[in-house]
């Protein structure tokens, strides 16, 4: 189980590195990690795994972005949301930082860390790498982005608040990727933007008065989510189910971290699709 998790965030790294009302305490959709017992090899386990997510994410963007730029540092406004990528981009920075924070804490509370020191590691971790991000960028061809790192710490700030409210757990940010021509790898996510989409859940059942939760299943939210089409020349809008695959509740550590991983994608489901300048249309299954 330990060696399929850190595949599992391992491969989620390498895709992030690219890619520059009351609530009821046992239905609480994205709850800190309970702390497990503190040992020596599980700290140095959890602090191996956040490193190595880390500093693999910071080389694979050597690779892919940065390996032979040599140019001055300067900086860069491509247009927020009026820009090449009609701001999926932008999104996928807020996202990544969101991914991050998250990944990192949940890692860190396996591993034993209190809340406190785990929620604020990963705050700074996350930072750290959005920050370097941009850095680098603005050491290559592309240059640092105000508007990236802004939203970057958007992301951030939204998974941080939502360790300190509750009620922001029942709206979540996901992602899905599904490219047309198929997985590759390495994969080039930012040669694909037209199979990214980007999603906030809402977690229905929760926020029902207790009297309605029976008729709404506790495994299945809405979810609204933001696209491009047409090689970035078409804006995307989705509105679909979502699985909230936290009401396993595993009791295994490492199977719900692993769960816990894995909730913060969205599992391609129905839903109704709009393009602009085309008709909405429903599709049993939305892949993009």
């Amino acid at each position: 189980m330990k060696r399929a998790l850190i595949v599992c965030l391992l491969l989620a790294g390498h895709a992030w590195g690219q890619d520059t009302l009351a609530v009821r305490q046992n239905t609480l959709p994205r709850r800190p990690m309970p702390v497990q017992p503190s040992t020596p090899l599980r700290r140095y386990i959890a602090t191996g795994m956040v490193g190595a997510l880390l500093g693999g994410s910071l080389v694979s963007s050597y690779f892919d972005w940065w390996q032979g730029a040599d140019r001055k540092f300067h900086t860069s406004d491509d247009g927020m949301f009026n820009n090449y990528s009609l701001g999926i981009d932008k999104v996928g920075h807020a996202y990544t930082s969101y991914f991050y924070f998250h990944t990192f804490h949940n890692v860190m509370r396996w591993g034993g860390y209190d809340e406190h020191s785990a929620r604020w590691w990963a705050a700074g971790t996350a930072a750290f790498f959005a920050v370097s991000i941009e850095v680098g960028d603005g050491l290559s061809d592309y240059g640092f982005s105000f508007g990236d790192l802004g939203f970057n710490m958007a992301g951030l700030g939204y998974g941080l608040a939502q360790t300190y409210v509750p009620f922001l757990r029942n709206f979540n940010f996901k992602w899905s990727y599904v490219p047309l021509d198929g997985y590759r790898w390495p994969p080039r996510f930012t040669d694909h933007y037209d199979a990214h989409i980007y999603w906030m859940t809402v977690n229905v059942h929760n926020l029902l008065p207790d009297d309605a939760r029976p008729w709404w299943p506790e495994f299945l939210q809405l979810a609204v989510g933001y696209g491009v089409d047409d090689h970035q020349t078409r804006r995307e809008g989705f509105i679909g189910l979502d699985l909230n695959l936290r009401v396993f509740r595993p009791t295994q550590p490492d199977l719900r971290l692993l769960v816990q991983t894995v909730d913060l994608f969205h599992i391609p489901m129905p839903g109704i699709k709009t393009t602009g300048g085309r008709s909405p249309r429903y599709q049993w299954i939305v892949w993009n």
